[in-house]
């Protein structure tokens, strides 16, 4: 009979808060804005004050909010504020053009066809 590998749910669990942890933890000490989409819908900006494992404070215009976790969708960093200053230049870019061609700027469009009679 086949044996099944189960991973242990704490080990995956503190793997998993690690990575939180990290994330918030960073964003806190850089004091970088960040951009918290709450489950319903709500956007909120500021800066991470400090963070638990059932909350978050957010500084917010100079006030306070306490967000819990679980209405929290995601949590995005201001482009840029992260692991750099203001001034560096955006990361590049890689494109698929052809050498010799001209860079793009977006992602490739689709090529035009001419209408059938």
């Amino acid at each position: 009979m086949a044996e099944i590998h189960r991973k242990d749910p704490r080990g995956s669990d503190k793997l998993s808060q690690n990575i939180q942890e990290n994330f918030l933890n960073t964003v806190r000490k850089e004091r970088a804005l960040v951009t918290v989409f709450l489950m319903g819908g709500a956007k909120l900006t500021g800066k991470i004050k400090s963070f638990d494992k059932y909350s978050v404070l957010l500084d917010s215009n100079h006030s306070e909010q306490l967000i819990f976790k679980h209405a929290i969708a995601s949590v995005v960093p201001a482009r840029g504020s992260l692991g750099r200053s203001s001034a560096a230049p955006a990361p590049a870019t890689v494109s698929s053009s052809s050498p010799g061609s001209a860079p793009s700027s977006g992602p490739a469009s689709p090529p035009a066809t001419a209408p059938e009679d």
